[in-house]
């Protein structure tokens, strides 16, 4: 049935889709412990969230699929990447679209969000410091409190101070624009166990940290950002149709099949998900 709007906020507010109308997904709302400390720090750390046969799954995938070492010092002359991970295997699709990632996603930056970048990061050993940096800095308008993307940073080795450990500011997601972390400012590693995930506010600041032992530090970063914002990874390109054609939801919708009302991401003026019928 055809929408009737009858005011002009409708045409905002609307899901005028027709074939394709927007679905509820399965999400775990996060406890007011964890929002008090998202909200405080920035960050908040989600311990065990993964099955052992998921977080091996997981693993393995993303150990075979790791690439060169970086090209510069911010990614890391130590350090192995690898990109458009959805197009290459689908041992990540649970961490992805996992239920307390996707709650949390829901109760802080949108409900309907979209998947920015995903890529593997293996910390070698005698990596430096990372430069610090938000993952929301390249969008203008970013502060006070914008909310313009969430990450995740998810551990397959033990995070230690020694080995590379994510390293927050916390409460820095609140400062102002022309602020950027100093000597005298408090940093904290992120400790994790492998299955846990750091799930981080767009706006705070963070890096990689040193790498002083003789192992590798293996993790999965996952950013989203508000369906109007550009995404960081282009992936209508990096996955193409035919594999996004054999994802369960939502991750087609993450990955852009999906209409921001009342119809940004059209494609021909309908519903993307027409491309995949």
């Amino acid at each position: 049935m055809t929408p009737i709007l009858t005011k002009p906020s409708d045409l905002f507010t609307q899901d005028l889709a027709g074939t394709h109308k927007r679905s509820e997904t399965t999400s775990t709302a996060p406890s007011a412990d964890t929002l008090a400390s998202y909200d405080a720090n920035g960050y908040v750390i989600l311990k065990g969230l993964l099955s052992e046969d998921i977080r091996l799954g997981a693993e393995r995938a993303l150990r075979d699929l790791l690439g060169p070492t970086g090209r510069n010092n911010f990614e890391g002359f130590s350090t192995q990447r690898a990109y458009a991970l959805l197009a290459k295997t689908r041992a990540l699709d649970p961490l992805i679209a996992h239920p307390q990632i996707l709650g949390l996603l829901r109760a802080r930056l949108h409900a309907q969000p979209l998947l920015s970048a995903c890529l593997a990061i293996n910390i070698g050993p005698g990596e430096t410091p990372q430069m610090p940096h938000a993952d929301d800095g390249f969008y203008p308008d970013m502060r006070p409190d914008a909310r313009h993307g969430l990450s995740v940073i998810w551990a397959f080795d033990p995070f230690t101070r020694d080995n590379g450990a994510t390293r927050a500011w916390p409460g820095s997601h609140l400062w102002p624009a022309d602020r950027e972390p100093e000597d005298t400012d408090v940093w904290h590693p992120a400790v994790m166990e492998p299955g846990d995930a750091l799930v981080f506010h767009g706006g705070l600041w963070h890096a990689g940290g040193e790498n002083c032992t003789q192992a590798g530090r293996l993790a999965l970063t996952a950013q989203y950002c508000a369906p109007w914002l550009r995404t960081q990874e282009n992936m209508s390109l990096a996955v193409p149709p035919d594999v996004v054609r054999t994802l369960r939801a939502p991750l087609p919708s993450l990955l852009g099949y999906q209409i921001h009302p009342p119809f940004m991401g059209h494609v021909n003026g309908m519903h993307p998900n027409r491309l995949l019928d």
